[in-house]
């Protein structure tokens, strides 16, 4: 059976590793980055017209969520863990990208923004919504950890596996925390993206398929095309 590497860093709780397994995959969920909580000031949330989450992680590291702004999420995940704190989020952008929720955000001209993420984040969101006009303050809520060592030993059985077809990426950060890790280029890569794919290639990657959008859905579909159900049945 076909064996596919995915590094979310959700692990095997990650949608993507449960809809391949549906379709027939032996999949490894080895995540190459992890996240840390950092220390920061708890902010007034009344003080802003928005609040904005780029992760699930950063949804969970606010200890409360007061009433008093609207709120934003970059995608269908980071929206569900809103949810799950009684949060109803008045934009979830059609691509799961700082760059679209930022071009998707109504009336921001003059508008506080809080922005909850990880610390070095790519400037595209903040940068964006600036041009617009909106006041963005940026709270790193936590760490971005590339090629955490619990996954070195998990990493060499995958790499290991002769019926290994490809390694899924959704970002950057996984893509070098598995050259961190000691992983090779020796596998195609798939990827959630433009942004992942230019750095999987910088790394020395063939990258054989990127996914239409960037959600779960669409990255198990290009996983789904590059690697046909034919192919699989008769490996």
């Amino acid at each position: 059976m076909t064996a596919i590497l995915v590094t979310r860093p959700d692990g095997a709780a990650d949608p993507v590793v449960g809809a391949l397994k549906a379709v027939g995959y032996r999949v490894y969920a080895i995540p190459t980055i992890a996240t840390r909580p950092l220390d920061f000031e708890r902010p007034d949330l009344a003080r802003y017209d928005w609040v904005v989450f780029t992760s699930a992680t950063g949804v969970d590291a606010l200890a409360e969520l007061s009433a008093g702004p609207r709120w934003a999420a970059v995608g269908h995940a980071t929206a569900q863990a809103l949810r799950t704190r009684d949060v109803e989020p008045e934009l979830v952008p059609d691509e799961a990208n700082g760059l679209a929720l930022a071009s998707a955000m109504p009336d921001v001209r003059g508008k506080r923004v809080l922005l909850v993420r990880a610390s070095a984040a790519a400037s595209d969101l903040p940068e964006r919504l600036r041009e617009r006009g909106a006041v963005v303050e940026e709270l790193a809520a936590y760490l971005t950890v590339e090629g955490p060592a619990t996954a070195s030993e998990p990493l060499k059985i995958a790499l290991a596996d002769v019926d290994l077809a490809a390694i899924v990426f959704a970002s950057g950060s996984a893509v070098r925390g598995y050259i961190a890790l000691g992983g090779t280029t020796a596998w195609p890569a798939i990827t959630i993206g433009p942004r992942t794919t230019t750095v999987a290639r910088k790394y020395g990657f063939r990258v054989i398929a990127q996914a239409e959008r960037q959600s779960a859905a669409a990255l198990v579909a290009a996983v789904v095309s590059a690697i046909p159900v034919k192919e699989r049945n008769h490996a």
